[in-house]
């Protein structure tokens, strides 16, 4: 009886397209357009045609990234049947890496249509910021020399899933850019990067026999946990601080009642060891980002009602 592994599809079927997207992680795409049309209807100003395009395309973006992360650090030798955080469709069998990447260009394609009406509708702004955001999710993880690799992803997730997605879709809505989008932003900005923060500690140990650099790895696992712990707190910090700068209504301070899922994050990365416990952190701390962006994005609208 022939035991050995069924070969690897060439095509995609919408369940493994899914797995690949990695759904959980999606939150973090859509928070941010969420958060800037909410800001931006503050100007008595909501398109939805333009909105619904602007939060696919988001999404459609970050799922294509998360595609190309698991094809090149498959290709690379970074990832294993036993890596955690992925889909496994390349390494487990069920797909060539061709497919991933097929896949991961198409998706990109479908986010470059719904770019084009958006730019129609936002004109040159919205065109120069867009091709902005779709840059950094190709070179995140592609190119000669990956931004994942490298000690600077944090900061490049908290730049393009923060101030400039929000930023973004404001100007999709009024056409303008403002101070506002770009400060309310920093919350779900330091939180993403939390995510990503998590993520490396979680992979230090494969990471480095995998020759990345990460900033975990760089600074080492105290000093990426104490790092983490500020992330948190820091975006509670900055919707208190707008809240007392009149900049955004005291509603917003209804984000605070995620801050109890902070605090348990802040005890457990620094008391879980092992990528199944740290793996849960990972999740929960993408948890904690939905949470506060949603209820930051609630504030934000009641505030504009004037209750």
């Amino acid at each position: 009886m022939d035991a050995s592994p069924a070969p690897p599809h060439h095509r995609l079927t919408l369940r493994e397209w899914l797995r690949l997207t990695r759904l959980f992680s999606l939150t973090a795409a859509a928070v941010p357009v969420l958060l800037g049309t909410a800001l931006a209807a503050g100007r008595f100003r909501f398109l939805p045609l333009p909105f619904l395009a602007m939060l696919l395309a988001s999404l459609l973006i970050q799922a294509a990234t998360n595609m190309f992360n698991e094809y090149y650090d498959a290709v690379r030798g970074l990832d294993a049947s036993d890596s955690v955080g992925i889909s496994g469709s390349i390494v487990s069998g069920r797909l060539e890496a061709r497919a991933v990447l097929r896949s991961a260009l198409w998706t990109y394609a479908a986010a470059a249509l719904l770019s084009l009406y958006l730019v129609f509708e936002g004109g040159a702004l919205v065109l120069g910021l867009g091709l902005l955001a779709a840059l950094a999710g190709y070179l995140y993880s592609g190119g000669p020399r990956p931004i994942a690799y490298t000690p600077f992803g944090e900061l490049t997730v908290f730049l393009s899933m923060g101030p400039l997605i929000v930023t973004l879709s404001y100007a999709v809505q009024t056409h303008q850019l403002s101070a506002l989008p770009l400060l309310a932003s920093l919350p779900i900005g330091f939180l993403v990067a939390a995510i990503l923060l998590a993520n490396s500690i979680r992979d230090l140990e494969g990471d480095a026999l995998g020759g990345r650099r990460t900033l975990a790895i760089l600074v080492g696992r105290r000093r990426a946990i104490r790092l983490y712990r500020s992330l948190l707190w820091a975006s509670y910090a900055v919707v208190a601080a707008l809240v007392l700068a009149r900049q955004i209504s005291p509603w917003a301070l209804l984000s605070l009642a995620s801050a109890a899922l902070a605090l348990r994050l802040y005890r457990e990365v620094a008391g879980s060891s092992g990528r199944i416990a740290l793996n849960r952190v990972v999740r929960g701390t993408s948890g904690l980002h939905l949470a506060l962006g949603l209820l930051l994005t609630l504030g934000v609208l009641l505030g504009q009602l004037r209750l």
